[in-house]
């Protein structure tokens, strides 16, 4: 069974860093849009340039940026 996240990114406060892997991460303030709550949490990005891209959206907005996926549940019993 799978449930659906949604994610609001509403601001990145530190970042792109890039660890040993090449991945890059932006640290952003994040909003569970399921009960509200805020957070702090690191995203990752495959690529230098899409999290400049990402980045760069709050330079022009104050819209947060929504994020959507499934997330498959398993139990085992």
């Amino acid at each position: 069974m799978a449930s659906q996240m949604k994610f609001k990114v509403h601001h990145v406060l530190d970042g792109p860093r890039e660890d040993e892997y090449g991945t890059y991460w932006l640290l952003c303030r994040v909003e569970d849009a399921n009960d509200e709550s805020m957070f702090d949490d690191e995203i990752p990005f495959m690529s230098l340039d899409a999290a400049y891209k990402f980045k760069s959206h709050f330079l022009s907005s104050i819209d947060p940026i929504v994020i959507e996926f499934e997330m498959e549940n398993h139990y085992d019993s």
